[in-house]
């Protein structure tokens, strides 16, 4: 039963007792007072609070003088009025006015009596005479004698210390007088009826999925304990409120107070009564009831009985399993529940939760590509340096288009001298996908590595020279000449059969002569950001730089490039060239994402398909959208290159286990894409504290979703960079979401990478294809 019900009955017991919502009473006798008589009557009386209130009405045609009147409730409880400091008014009242004197008077029970003398047992005496809490006070025999009151009446106390009690005017018994929320001391009496005290307990909230809650709410007026109510959704599943766990809450359920408690018994289809006694089949003892999922439920004819349910309705399941079904407060029919996205257990269904804002950053990270040693001049059968006017070394390397070529190989008759092309390399391809060719020497600079002070007796041409020398002066890299072509000549070709490359790097002075150049073995880097090796003005890195600029020693900063992680994948070097897809970022407070799960098919109409096929995040976002998720599709429309990064703005509510969810594709494939693991990423640690950072990059995998055949990373056909139209493609023999955990590199020729998770993160120290980067900040 909910408190509509006692509601509507308050209403109808005031619309008998009001008029309009209210009833201003002017008192009258019925007889118009004759000239000159003394009329006064008790008009409105308050005993309990901070402050008694005693209000006098002069109902007669003329002032009346009751200076010598007195007030009584028995003996040694008396007092003349004139002897009284009014609240308002005077002692002497004119006609049809008042006076509000403040007289202690008893709290629970009292009769008090108005004088004209101080002769309290004379019938004569008396004027006016009221009773309240119980009868039997001192005057009452008095009042009885005198004709104004009837022995045993009473007016019942007062439901609250706010309220008086309010003469109607019409006579003299327990009938005329009311309990009124509205206070009129000194002014016309209006009669608003107090509503009755209503015992209420009802279920207010259901989560039966993630954390199988009910919520018990008071929404009478009076406390209940519940300790000895049932809760029963069936034969042999019953649960007395006693032996529940509580969540939340306490069993004594003060007015507008929530039990929260756990029952692990809940489940998609149900109905849950909620009772008074364990008569589960008795009409009498269920209080409310809600069903779900389905009807036919074992109690839904008992509350079919009660009146508090209609048969064969039930309210429909929820979308994800942390949502509730919450009540509107109004009714016992369906349309009075609904779901609620956001649960309020312990706050009630009104309740709004607090949200933070983050902005969310997805960098495409891929930069290292591959690396070559050159360290055997043309023609020669054993690594050295190339002394020879005209001799040469020659590199190999495959390469796709929005790879850069940068390299270092030092000029050997200097203390830490090197050639290399500028900070942001050589771009491998043109703006429309062809191979550059050619001579390439205008490209490359001579520049000091800052790590060696110039000094002819220790240059590496001499003895000890690439292991001794003072620190330079200025420890900054920065360009010794910027046209290099008298001393060197670089170039490039291609072979479109194959894919491969050939850099050669050819001394055109010699050891001999007055400025000679000689080529040490070097380091050929491929990558796609800019300034792979140093960054001008800044000091060596560290890395293996100064071992090249110093001593012609390439293998320190190979071992750097080529470094494994714990998993004995690549620490640094990225598994592939690609970008990114447009991507959807959504949050979530399931046990596991919404979106996708490992091991299962794509969901139809989710959307993964066509994100992780065609790069198109529509379908996502709006199937996400349509589950009441927080969604956000990126700022970015077009697909980023590496160093650029996708933008996102969500507002996620605290409290609730939020997680983060993402994915974009990795466009160079056929439906791989790049996600966290199903456990998303929290937003909020136990304390409610939002994470901040790039630290859980670490959760991000690489993902085949199934649904199309693969093809080599960066040359299928069916890619989406290629292929004819969206979705086209192969069906996958697998049609299982699941990680990728080994990738053929064919566009640099790496060969396979394996990382059984599929690790995604540039920076991630188990290693593997070095990504991806995702930067969460709270507003």
């Amino acid at each position: 039963m909910k408190t509509i019900n006692y509601f509507i009955l308050a209403m109808l017991l005031l619309v008998v007792s009001c008029n309009d919502d209210e009833e201003v009473s002017q008192p009258d006798n019925g007889n118009p007072p004759t000239t000159a008589n003394k009329d006064v009557v008790f008009n409105e009386i308050k005993y309990q609070g901070s402050k008694d209130l005693i209000e006098i009405y002069n109902r007669g045609t003329e002032a009346a003088d009751i200076s010598e009147y007195w007030l009584c409730l028995g003996p040694g409880a008396y007092q003349k009025i004139g002897d009284l400091t009014p609240e308002s008014g005077n002692t002497t009242i004119p006609a049809d006015g008042y006076l509000v004197i403040s007289y202690n008077l008893p709290d629970e029970k009292g009769g008090l009596g108005l004088y004209s003398t101080n002769e309290f047992t004379n019938p004569d005496a008396i004027i006016d005479f009221v009773q309240y809490g119980d009868s039997g006070s001192a005057r009452e025999n008095i009042a009885a004698s005198a004709g104004i009151w009837t022995a045993g009446d009473f007016v019942p106390v007062v439901k609250s210390e706010d309220n008086s009690i309010v003469y109607d005017g019409e006579g003299n018994g327990v009938m005329n007088w009311a309990e009124t929320t509205e206070v009129t001391f000194g002014a016309q009496n209006i009669v608003m009826p107090p509503q009755d005290d209503v015992r209420s307990v009802v279920i207010n909230e259901v989560n039966y999925g993630k954390d199988k809650l009910i919520e018990l709410w008071n929404n009478g007026d009076v406390a209940v304990d519940v300790s000895d109510y049932w809760l029963c959704l069936g034969p042999g599943q019953y649960l007395q409120v006693k032996n529940a766990t509580v969540v939340s809450g306490s069993a004594q359920l003060n007015p507008s107070e929530f039990l929260v408690v756990s029952w692990d018994q809940l489940s998609e289809s149900a109905g849950l009564g909620f009772y008074a006694s364990n008569a589960f089949t008795n009409p009498d003892a269920i209080l409310d009831f809600v069903q779900w999922g389905a009807s036919g439920s074992a109690r839904e004819n008992v509350a079919v009985a009660a009146g508090i349910w209609t048969a064969g309705e039930f309210v429909p399941q929820v979308r994800l399993e942390s949502y509730s079904l919450a009540y509107d407060g109004e009714g016992d029919a369906i349309s009075d529940w609904k779901e609620a996205v956001n649960p309020t257990f312990g706050r009630g269904n009104a309740a709004e939760a607090a949200k933070t804002r983050f902005t969310v950053t997805i960098t495409n990270k891929i930069n290292y590509l591959g690396t070559h040693v050159f360290n055997t001049p043309t023609g020669a059968s054993n690594p050295g340096p190339v002394t020879d006017v005209n001799g040469s070394y020659s590199v190999k390397f495959k390469a796709v288009p929005g790879t850069k070529l940068s390299f270092a190989s030092m000029s050997a008759a200097t203390n830490d001298w090197f050639f290399a092309p500028r900070m942001t390399g050589i771009d491998l391809f043109d703006a429309s996908g062809s191979a550059v060719t050619g001579d390439i020497s205008n490209q490359i600079y001579l520049w000091d590595a800052g790590t060696e002070e110039e000094d002819p007796a220790t240059i590496a041409t001499e003895p000890n020279g690439g292991t001794t020398g003072s620190p330079d002066d200025d420890n900054t890299v920065r360009v010794v000449k910027n046209d290099v072509t008298p001393y060197l000549r670089t170039e490039l070709a291609y072979d479109s059969s194959t894919r491969y490359f050939t850099l050669t790097l050819t001394n055109l002075v010699g050891a001999s002569g007055s400025t000679p150049i000689v080529l040490t073995p070097g380091l050929a880097v491929l990558h796609a950001q800019n300034a792979p090796l140093f960054t001008v003005g800044q000091p060596d890195r560290g890395y293996g730089l100064k071992e090249i600029a110093e001593a012609g020693n390439p293998m320190p900063l190979y071992q750097w490039f080529n470094a494994t992680g714990s998993q004995g994948a690549p620490l640094r070097l990225s598994s592939s060239y690609t970008v990114f897809s447009p991507a959807v970022l959504y949050a979530f407070s399931t046990t596991k994402d919404p979106w996708f799960v490992q091991g299962e098919q794509a969901k139809a109409s989710s959307g993964l398909e066509e994100i992780a096929e065609d790069g198109n995040n529509q379908v996502a976002y709006e199937y996400l959208k349509g589950l009441g998720l927080p969604v956000a599709k990126s700022n970015e429309t077009a697909p980023v290159k590496p160093g650029e990064s996708l933008t996102f703005t969500i507002e996620v509510p605290q409290g609730l286990d939020y997680k983060l969810g993402f994915g974009t594709m990795l466009v160079d494939t056929n439906d791989w894409f790049i996600s966290y693991n199903n456990d998303g990423v929290a937003l909020f640690d136990e304390n409610g504290t939002a994470f901040s950072g790039t630290s859980e990059s670490d959760e991000t995998y690489l993902f085949d979703a199934g649904t199309e055949a693969d093809e080599e990373v960066g040359f299928g056909a069916n890619q989406a960079p290629r292929q004819s139209g969206p979705n086209t493609g192969a069906a996958d023999s697998d049609n299982l979401v699941r990680r990728v955990t080994t990738l053929n590199d064919v566009q640099f020729g790496k060969g396979a990478i394996n990382s059984s998770p599929g690790v995604t993160w540039f920076g991630d120290p188990r290693g593997g294809y070095n990504l991806i980067e995702v930067n969460i900040q709270p507003q």
